[in-house]
């Protein structure tokens, strides 16, 4: 696994932040001061989650009390992890929010963001292995959907270093890592779609159950690990021990890192009984090709991806699938190398 920038690549990092103005103790993100928005956050996000409830449940036709019920407590769930701050959420809503395309970032709308910026453009994965300590030269290397599902994940990843039962959910969320890894390489052929998506609809598949544990009660947490070991699915593990599925957190999560409806249906779809179905938008159905084809890469059943997921990304040739497949052969073997985003 891969280690931490290294401490020449840091302490770059936090002289040039130090001669900025940056508090030397900020990590790798520095909340801007003087915004008035931040104050309302909680409100607007609260608001955010009602709606997107609301949406997923007129979208699923569900009207089981139980189905309900969980939607509620994932909402609750989520609105009191609060899983990115303000700046974060306004930079991944304005990338994301345009439907099938890429919105272009300026120097100023990553205030805060310099050395987690700075620290994805240096890594061997994400950029280009080499130390990168200008924001130009960095814009130049990694799309604006990479540097807000990087900032994204780093957030969640934050937020969760300050909750409990870190034993147990830190293995959970490095398969999150790993996930978020192969689903970069499965989005990046589509470039309408974009790297970054692909990194955060993989996050996704483990993402929500991490933050479940993270947000429950120890005996809970000791359940979902035994129950997981016994190999049972992680939505009854989370539906019996919890009252929500990790994938209802997940896509909740997403709404409130500000990544979008499609992003938040596209993640449900997976677990819906009509997932073969049609989807007739297709951003969603992207969303949901990236999550199921990087799920079953992970869980070994590449032979389970029906054609339309790989042509909905661009794997159109059996040659192209095959190759992503090798790709991460070596990747599931050795895991994720984002250890510095945590």
């Amino acid at each position: 696994m891969k280690e931490r920038p290294s401490g020449d690549i840091l302490s770059d990092l936090v002289l040039k932040d130090a001669e900025a103005g940056v508090p030397s103790d900020a990590g790798l993100l520095a909340e801007p001061e003087g915004d008035g928005n931040a104050a309302s956050f909680t409100a607007e996000l609260e608001a955010s989650l009602a709606e997107a409830q609301n949406e997923v449940i007129a979208f699923q036709k569900a009207s089981d009390e139980r189905v309900l019920m969980s939607w509620g407590l994932a909402r609750t769930m989520v609105k009191n992890f609060q899983p990115v701050p303000w700046f974060i959420w306004r930079l991944s809503n304005s990338v994301f929010s345009a439907r099938d395309q890429v919105k272009p970032l300026t120097d100023g709308g990553l205030i805060g963001l310099r050395r987690l910026v700075f620290a994805a453009a240096s890594d061997p994965f994400l950029g280009t292995g080499k130390k990168i300590n200008s924001i130009h030269r960095a814009l130049e290397i990694l799309s604006p959907d990479v540097i807000a599902s990087v900032a994204v994940i780093h957030a969640i990843c934050r937020r969760l270093a300050t909750c409990q039962f870190e034993r147990i959910w830190r293995p959970i969320l490095d398969d999150a890592l790993l996930r978020a890894q192969i689903g970069f390489l499965v989005g990046e052929r589509k470039r309408e779609f974009g790297a970054g998506r692909g990194m955060l609809a993989g996050f996704a598949g483990r993402a929500g159950l991490a933050i479940l544990i993270a947000s429950g009660e120890l005996d809970q947490a000791r359940r979902s690990l035994e129950g997981l070991a016994a190999g049972k699915p992680i939505k009854d593990v989370g539906m019996a021990i919890y009252g929500a599925d990790p994938l209802q957190i997940s896509a909740m999560t997403l709404s409130a890192a500000g990544c979008g409806r499609e992003a938040a249906f596209g993640t449900v779809r997976y677990s819906s009984p009509t997932i073969l179905g049609e989807v007739s938008d297709t951003e969603q159905f992207h969303w949901l090709s990236a999550f199921t084809i990087t799920e079953c890469i992970r869980t070994n059943r590449q032979r389970e991806i029906k054609d339309h997921f790989w042509e909905s990304l661009g794997y159109v040739l059996g040659q192209d699938r095959g190759d992503l497949v090798a790709v991460t052969e070596s990747m599931l073997r050795r895991g994720h190398t984002l250890s510095w985003i945590c």
